[in-house]
């Protein structure tokens, strides 16, 4: 098997699991490693026997890297992505693909006029669970979804955004809990339930004094189906527990708490824990990132689309935007989401102003 030659941008806390994923994998190869502070570049050099590079420009230049993956700060994604794109690089980027709505929609279009594959990292998808979940939503077997709740309580201490440069950071992260810890949850609830009517969310600044972006938050989400979400999301509890999310469908029920998945049909119950990973040991974050890396490379040489392309992977982005927008507007938003637009329904089904 001819292996895609990668290089890994950005050496931080995310980038042993894609670093490990890629040395240990048959698709790939990992040739470079690059980072701004050249001591941590030169530490997963060292590590993963890779060149190592501090200026990611350089190693767009070179022939023999067919693909970047992006694990560096939110706010940069987005140009680094577009620059690989137009170098003839297939990019992987970890979540969000960017911050703002302008520099996805110009992530996507340059993909698309360079021909070359954007894929954005949502690895619960991944998740046995999860996987276990949409199957049941497909084959109809939950009925007509009513409805889906999501509970994430988790703690990041002061100590987490005073360590980091960009951590808590509106222009720098694009946000907090909503948009770090909560996304990966708001995906599974818009790929379980569909496409989103309408929203309106608040969002708060409770226990931290050195940040001012979202530590708390809640929304409530109305679907196209007719489905009602709730969510609630807290970086502000006494440790990371679980995640919780439930489907309730005119059937049954289906539950997700931590890597582990309850369906109850009638008088039948499906039980699924994560698999584990025998060479790390890893069950829910590490190695669902491996399967979607694989999945990804192998997509890309069989000539296929992959899974979660930068088309799907805005969609949870937009969801986070817009709760943000709608906080600070005190209003519902509307989808699609366009960033400042009229909030109500008749703006946005073109058959009137707003009152």
């Amino acid at each position: 098997m001819k292996k895609t030659r990668v290089a890994l941008i950005g050496c931080g806390r995310v980038a042993r699991v894609h670093a490990d994923a890629l040395v240990s994998l048959d698709e790939t190869e990992l040739v470079a490693v690059v980072d701004v502070k050249p001591e941590r570049a030169k530490e997963f050099s060292e590590l993963y026997d890779a060149k190592a590079y501090t200026d990611y420009k350089e190693v767009l230049a070179l022939s023999h890297v067919d693909a970047v993956e992006i694990a560096t700060p939110h706010h940069t994604h987005a140009q680094i992505a577009i620059d690989a794109l137009k170098a003839g690089k297939d990019v992987l980027t970890e979540k969000p693909m960017a911050i703002t709505v302008p520099d996805m929609e110009a992530m996507i279009e340059t993909a698309k006029e360079t021909g070359r594959t954007l894929g954005v990292i949502f690895q619960n998808r991944y998740n046995d669970a999860s996987q276990a979940v949409k199957k049941v939503v497909e084959e109809g077997r939950l009925g007509e979804i009513l409805g889906t709740r999501a509970i994430i309580t988790w703690r990041r201490t002061d100590e987490y955004y005073s360590e980091s440069d960009w951590k808590g950071t509106w222009d720098k992260e694009g946000g907090g809990v909503l948009i770090d810890q909560a996304i990966h949850t708001i995906d599974l609830m818009q790929w379980f339930t569909g496409e989103i009517d309408y929203l309106e969310a608040r969002y708060d600044t409770r226990a931290h004094d050195i940040i001012d972006v979202d530590d708390v938050a809640e929304a409530h989400i109305v679907f196209k189906n007719g489905a009602i979400g709730c969510l609630y999301a807290s970086c502000n509890y006494s440790y990371d527990a679980p995640i919780f999310l439930e489907l309730h469908g005119e059937k049954g029920f289906a539950h997700i708490i931590g890597d582990s998945a309850r369906i109850t049909i009638g008088n039948e119950t499906i039980e699924v824990t994560q698999e584990a990973d025998e060479a790390s040991g890893l069950r829910y974050w590490g190695f669902s990132h491996k399967r979607q890396i694989r999945d990804f490379y192998r997509d890309i040489q069989a000539g296929k689309k992959p899974f979660i392309d930068g088309s799907e992977g805005k969609t949870a982005v937009d969801l986070v935007l817009a709760m943000y927008e709608s906080s600070r507007r005190q209003t519902a938003v509307y989808f699609p989401y366009v960033p400042g637009a009229p909030s109500c329904r008749k703006h946005r089904d073109g058959k009137g102003e707003c009152s």
